[in-house]
C-alpha cells in the first residue's frame, strides 16, 4: 500500500479470520490476512455449520458452494452410540428437529457438515481472489503494539522481517495463538480434558452404511472416545483422551493409532491410513476482555469451548460479522469510535452462554457413564491427582503404573455394555433410557438463531425481552431490538428473496408494512442529509406499490408492529430500533436510534 499502512490487519487464517477479511473486503475495506501456515487446515477440525454461520457465509458468496459440495445432512444427522464400529447399537439419537420443515422456514439456510479441512481451502482462494485484501501467509507474529495513533505488528518469514502498521488490529489466531498474550490480555482457562486426534482414510462403509451418523460414540472397553464421520465413509477422526505428564503425544505412533483405530472399529482395516496425529487439550476459556486499544481478539482468540455442542467455530463466525461492520463504519469516518466497544459488551456474552451450554454438555455426557458407576467428578478427581506437585515427584514408572491401573477399572466397568447376561442387559435398557437427555447436545436452535444482545449498538427498549419455554433448543422469531431479524421470502422484480438479502453492508434499512410506507419514505428523505450513514427504507405487504411483495402475509405478525410501524435493522441483520406506530416524534426518534447506534450520540 502507498502509505504502508493497512486500514485493518488480521492475524490469523482460520474460518474467524477468513470470514472478517472476505467481510470488510466487501464493504471496500483493504485489510491485510497474516498466517503462519502455508496451506489451509489439513485436519477436518470442527465440521459443523450452524444456521446462522451459512446466514454469514451467504453474505459473502460461499454458502452456496459449501451447500453443492457438502454430503447431504439430513441423511446422517444421527448420533449414535456402539461398543465399537462393526459392534452392538447401544443406541441412537437423530439431530434433525421434529419438524424439519418449521426449522427450514426460519432462515435461508440451514445447518450443515463441512469439514474445516474442506472449508479452508473455499475461503483461502476467495480471499486470494480479492484485490482488497493482501493475504501473507507463512508469516509468524513475533510482536503487537499499540502506540495510540495506530497498531503495530512484527512479522517473520524464515529469516526476513517485516513491520506493519494499521489502524486496527484483529487476532484471529486461535486459542493458542500468540496475539492474546503480545497484547496482555487475562483468559480464565480451565483444562478439561488433552485429547489425541487421529485423522485416517479407511471405506467404512460396511459398518456404516446401515446406521449413517455424524459421530459415533465408543462405550468399548479397549478405547474410549468418539469417532466422528468427516465424511462418510471414507475420511474419519478418532478422538481419544490422554493424560499428561503420565503419558505424551509422542507416544502415540503409528503402530499405536493403528491399534486404537481397529478396537474403535472392532476390525482389523486393510485399507487403513493414518493422515494426521492431532495432540489437542479441551478447554473452557474466556478472555478478559476482547480489546485493548486498536486490538481486538475474535474467534478462539477470545473463546475456546469443548466440542460438546459445536459451537467454536460457529460462535467466531458470528463475532467476525459483528465487529466487521462496525469498522468499516468507523474506518469510513460514519460512526464514532466508541462503536468498536460494543464488539465486547454484545459478543462476550453470547461467548460466555455458549461457553456454558458447552460444558454443561460435556458434564452431561457423566450421566450415561453413571449407568456403570461412572462419572465426569471421577474423571477430574483423577487428572487432579495426576497432575499433582506430589504425585509427579514420584518415579515415572509408579506414575503410569497407577494411571493404567484406573483406566482398566473403568474399562472393565465400560466392558458390561458388550456383556451378554443379564448385566449387559439391563446397562444398555438404561442407558437407552438416558440418551434422550443428551438432545440438548445436539439441538440447540435457540442458541444458533435466538441469540439476542442485551446491552450495545442499538435503542433498548422498556418492553420484556420475548422468553420461551427452552432457550437452547427453541427459537421464536422477534424483532426485539438486539435480537437477528426474521427472515420471510418476499418477492421483489418477479423474484424471491430472504428478507436477509435486501440489506445493505453501508446502510440501516427501515422496513414497513403497507400502510406506513409513503408516511415513512418521508421521514426517510427528510433526514437524507443529516445522518452519516444511510437509510434505505421498504414496505413489504401485499400491495402493488410495496417494495416488496409478502405472498404469505407474514411480515404482520413477525414484524410486531402495528399497521403504521417500523423496524430498523443495522448492517448485520440486528434490531437497531422499532417503532410499533408513527407519530409526529417519528422522524426525531428515528434520528436518534441511528446517531445512538453508530455511537454519534449518548444513549437516551
Amino acid at each position: 500500500m502507498a502509505d504502508d499502512r493497512d486500514r485493518v490487519i488480521i492475524i490469523g487464517a482460520g474460518p474467524t479470520g477468513l470470514t472478517l477479511a472476505l467481510l470488510l473486503a466487501r464493504a471496500g475495506i483493504r485489510c491485510t490476512l497474516v498466517e503462519r501456515n502455508v496451506a489451509p487446515q489439513a485436519h477436518p477440525a470442527a465440521c459443523i455449520l450452524n444456521t446462522r454461520t451459512m446466514e454469514v457465509f451467504r453474505e459473502i458468496g460461499v454458502a452456496k458452494d459449501i451447500l453443492e459440495h457438502c454430503q447431504n445432512v439430513f441423511e446422517r444427522a444421527n448420533i449414535t452410540w456402539v461398543t465399537s464400529l462393526s459392534g452392538r447399537q447401544l443406541g441412537q439419537l437423530s439431530a434433525v428437529p421434529d419438524d424439519p420443515a418449521a426449522v427450514l422456514a426460519l432462515s435461508p439456510e440451514h445447518a450443515t457438515l463441512f469439514p474445516q479441512n474442506r472449508l479452508e481451502p473455499l475461503l483461502w482462494e476467495k480471499v486470494s481472489q480479492d484485490p482488497l485484501i493482501e493475504f501473507l501467509s507463512e508469516h509468524n507474529c513475533t510482536s503487537v503494539r499499540d502506540s495510540g495513533n495506530c497498531a503495530t505488528v512484527s512479522l517473520k518469514r524464515g529469516n526476513r522481517t517485516l513491520t506493519r502498521h494499521g489502524d486496527y488490529l484483529i487476532g484471529c489466531d486461535g486459542a493458542s495463538g500468540r496475539t492474546r498474550h503480545l497484547a496482555g490480555i487475562g483468559a480464565k482457562d480451565d483444562l478439561l480434558q488433552p485429547m489425541i486426534g487421529i485423522y485416517f482414510t479407511a471405506d467404512l462403509s460396511r459398518f456404516v452404511s446401515h446406521r449413517p451418523s455424524i459421530l459415533y460414540w465408543l462405550l468399548c472397553k479397549d478405547v474410549s472416545g468418539v469417532l466422528i464421520a468427516s465424511w462418510l465413509p471414507t475420511e474419519w477422526v478418532l478422538f481419544t483422551p490422554y493424560f499428561p505428564p503420565q503419558q505424551s503425544p509422542a507416544e502415540y505412533d503409528g503402530d499405536r493409532c493403528r491399534h486404537l483405530v481397529s478396537a474403535a472399529v472392532g476390525s482389523s482395516v486393510v485399507d487403513l491410513d493414518i493422515k494426521l496425529v492431532w495432540p489437542w487439550a479441551m478447554t473452557a476459556m474466556l478472555c478478559d476482555r476482547y480489546r485493548r486499544g486498536r486490538i481486538f481478539l475474535c474467534g478462539d482468540a477470545a473463546h475456546a469451548f469443548p466440542p460438546t455442542g459445536g459451537l467454536g467455530l460457529n460462535t467466531g463466525v458470528q463475532d467476525a460479522h459483528n465487529l466487521a461492520w462496525k469498522l468499516a463504519a468507523v474506518v469510513n469516518g460514519v460512526a464514532g469510535p466508541a462503536l468498536l466497544d460494543t464488539y465486547e459488551t454484545e459478543r462476550r456474552p453470547v461467548a460466555m452462554k455458549n461457553l456454558e451450554h458447552s460444558v454443561a454438555n460435556f458434564d452431561n455426557m457423566g450421566d450415561l457413564l453413571g449407568v456403570i458407576g461412572l462419572n465426569m467428578r471421577m474423571l477430574a478427581r483423577m487428572q487432579a491427582v495426576l497432575r499433582s506437585r506430589l504425585f509427579t515427584l514420584l518415579p515415572l514408572r509408579f506414575q503410569k503404573n497407577v494411571l493404567e491401573f484406573a483406566l482398566r477399572k473403568a474399562q472393565a466397568r465400560v466392558a458390561v455394555f458388550s456383556a451378554d447376561n443379564d448385566r449387559g442387559a439391563r446397562a444398555r435398557t438404561e442407558l437407552r433410557r438416558r440418551i434422550p437427555g443428551q438432545a440438548p447436545h445436539y439441538n440447540s436452535l435457540g442458541l444458533d438463531l435466538g441469540f439476542t444482545y442485551e446491552r450495545g449498538a442499538f435503542v433498548p427498549e422498556a418492553t420484556p425481552k420475548p422468553r420461551v419455554p427452552d432457550p437452547v433448543r427453541t427459537y421464536r422469531p422477534t424483532t426485539w431490538p438486539g435480537a437477528r431479524l426474521p427472515h420471510i421470502w418476499v418477492r421483489k422484480n418477479g423474484m424471491a428473496h430472504s428478507t436477509h438479502d435486501l440489506l445493505r453492508y453501508d446502510a440501516f434499512t427501515l422496513f414497513t408494512r403497507s400502510d406506513g410506507r409513503l408516511v415513512w419514505r418521508d421521514l426517510v428523505d427528510s433526514l437524507r442529509n443529516d445522518l452519516p450513514m444511510s437509510i434505505q427504507c421498504l414496505s413489504i405487504g401485499p400491495d402493488r406499490d410495496d417494495d416488496l411483495h409478502d405472498p404469505d402475509d407474514a411480515w404482520p405478525s413477525l414484524s410486531e408492529v402495528e399497521a403504521g410501524g417500523a423496524v430498523l435493522v443495522r448492517p448485520d441483520g440486528h434490531v437497531a430500533w422499532r417503532s410499533r406506530v408513527v407519530s409526529d416524534a417519528s422522524a426525531a426518534e428515528l434520528r436518534a436510534a441511528v446517531l445512538q447506534s453508530l455511537r454519534l450520540q449518548a444513549e437516551q
